[in-house]
């Protein structure tokens, strides 16, 4: 570790809960003031919450903290170019939960087991959702710590189901009657919305509904999975209620258009990240507050929720860059933006519903504040982190399996021709990677 790492064990402590309490000063010593530790993230209001608070962590370490936000596609092309080059430019990058294993095998991210190893930092780590932190974890060892999370519910207008006699589904057959009945395309009124564009952004969905139907991107020997019986029937379904029940131009949905088209009212059930509560249940943002309810996603036919639900986990943690000059006055700050206190503040003062500290999720402020609290933290026990492979490979697979689904969405190709050509380019992805050898 850098010079000073074992004198400031105390520091730590002291700034966690002097700054992530009450914004105070510590007067006492400063090893890293003059400090810059430069951030990237992608901008989200968990991003914009942090970032009111900064001055205070400033003000009590002397250090700057240089905290650069970006949409997510620039991000991702900033944080390769840097890691790539190896020039340290980010001290701490956004680190997405699927990518922990590419990133790690590369040698751009550094292991956090160390920094944890003193006994006065692992009290840290316990107050995280296990199975975020579990999402950042590679061959044995931490990547990053859990900055924003969500996992998959149900939500619909309550209102609706009420008006029609609707039971929340309690299983996929269900839950296609139910869109069937809010369905009135003549009025523009859809029953159902789930993302379904081309790429990535589909799968982290599309391949809960496979994974409910017992179906896995891959098999026990590594071979693509998804021309099995099981992964077609989850696809078959997923495509079919979209093509049935969705708004016309759903195939090009990401979570920002099954969002929108949830608060003007225009569809009636929609499944996604549970963080989508703060603009939902936003008066300003929403047409549909007080309309709303909340529930687990429904069973498929392999089996109940206990043992395949449909997780939709995503974990967003914050990685230290493996060349940076700073790395513990990153990890200071790690600490300190990730802590219970300052994720209890950006939820309070900045709408912050992405939090990862089981404390703050469990707190009177949080429940008091969104509905469906409840079902938010059974959902966490239920998901499971593995419905989508933990390998560097991810990226590619995913980009196949997503853009066939689309495919299927459209009409443009039947789910075992999308599936069959998905299986063939992930085939050639992991032949290449040494899979096969």
């Amino acid at each position: 570790m850098g010079k000073g790492y074992q004198g400031i064990v105390w520091f730590v402590v002291a700034i966690l809960t002097i700054i992530g309490l009450s914004g105070m000063v510590l007067a006492q010593d400063q090893p890293y003031a003059g400090t810059t530790v430069t951030i990237i993230t992608w901008d989200t209001a968990t991003a914009r919450a942090i970032e009111k608070l900064i001055p205070e962590f400033e003000k009590a370490t002397g250090m700057k903290v240089d905290w650069n936000v970006f949409a997510e596609p620039v991000l991702r092309e900033k944080v390769i170019a840097d890691l790539a080059a190896k020039t340290g430019a980010y001290d701490i990058f956004l680190l997405d939960g699927w990518q922990t294993a590419r990133y790690a095998r590369a040698g751009y991210v550094a292991a956090l087991d160390d920094l944890l190893a003193n006994k006065k930092s692992e009290y840290f780590c316990e107050d995280f959702a296990p199975i975020y932190l579990d999402a950042l974890r590679y061959d044995g060892k931490l990547w990053g710590l859990p900055y924003y999370g969500h996992v998959g519910i149900l939500m619909y207008r309550k209102d609706l189901f009420e008006e029609k006699g609707i039971t929340v589904p309690v299983n996929t057959d269900e839950l296609m009657v139910a869109a069937e009945k809010l369905t009135d395309k003549a009025n523009n009124k859809f029953g159902m919305a789930m993302r379904a564009i081309k790429g990535e952004d589909n799968p982290i969905i599309s391949t809960s509904w496979t994974w409910v139907h017992g179906g896995e991107w891959l098999d026990e020997n590594m071979k693509p999975g998804v021309t099995s019986p099981e992964f077609i029937q989850g696809a078959k379904w997923f495509s079919d209620i979209l093509k049935n029940y969705g708004p016309p131009d759903v195939s090009r949905y990401s979570w920002l258009e099954v969002q929108n088209t949830f608060v003007t009212g225009n569809t009636g059930i929609i499944f996604d990240a549970s963080d989508f509560i703060g603009r939902i249940e936003d008066p300003n943002l929403s047409q549909i507050v007080g309309k709303i309810g909340y529930a687990l996603a429904p069973a498929g036919p392999h089996g109940p929720v206990t043992e395949r639900y449909a997780s939709h986990l995503f974990t967003a943690g914050m990685g230290i860059n493996a060349d940076s000059k700073n790395i513990d006055a990153a990890w200071l700050f790690l600490q300190w933006m990730t802590s219970k206190d300052i994720q209890m503040r950006t939820m309070i003062e900045g709408g912050n519903t992405g939090i990862t500290s089981v404390s703050a999720m469990a707190s009177e402020e949080f429940s008091n504040t969104y509905p469906g609290v409840p079902v938010i933290l059974e959902a966490l026990k239920l998901a499971n982190p593995d419905y989508m492979p933990h390998i560097a490979e991810y990226p590619e697979l995913c980009e196949s399996i997503g853009t066939q689904i689309s495919r299927t969405v459209t009409g443009e190709a039947s789910v075992e021709d999308a599936m069959k050509i998905a299986y063939d380019d992930m085939y050639k992805v992991l032949e290449q990677a040494g899979y096969y050898q």
